[in-house]
């Protein structure tokens, strides 16, 4: 008898297990395509990743400079870790079950030319190739 009156306070606490399971699973994906989107964007003077921007429940509507502007990729690796880091700290606040929404956006005018194959540095399509990646990943449960 004392495992039946056990029973609804485990099934809360499984519940509550399998909601952060849920959250953790949907950050790992959003942290991952945001990284491969800011990591195959090309570089010249930092822009085009610097406006990866993250928000939840709604997409980025502007455009920001360069987080450390440069030429010819000179600040490739500043830009990229100040992308990846607004990226990270809001989908950290991602919490799943409330209808909130991860967006990733970049509202560069010339986003759409860079993920035609404009640029040399990535192939076209890098922006969808990106977001397979990680559902991809996900699926394989290797984030």
């Amino acid at each position: 008898m004392a495992n039946l009156n056990e029973f609804p306070r485990r099934i809360r606490a499984r519940a509550s297990q399998v909601g952060s399971n849920v959250t953790k699973t949907v950050r790992r994906v959003a942290i991952t395509a945001d990284a491969a989107v800011v990591l195959g964007t090309p570089v010249d003077t930092g822009r085009a990743k610097s406006n990866w921007i993250v928000q939840l429940n709604a997409p980025a509507e502007e455009v920001i400079d360069a987080y450390s502007p440069g030429e010819a990729g000179s600040t490739e690796g500043q830009n990229v870790q100040a992308a990846l880091d607004q990226g990270e700290a809001v989908i950290s606040r991602y919490q799943s079950g409330e209808g909130v929404e991860i967006h990733i956006t970049n509202n560069l005018p010339y986003i759409q030319r860079l993920n035609d194959g404009y640029s040399d540095q990535a192939p076209a399509n890098f922006v969808e190739e990106a977001i397979l990646e990680a559902v991809a990943a996900a699926r394989r449960g290797v984030l």
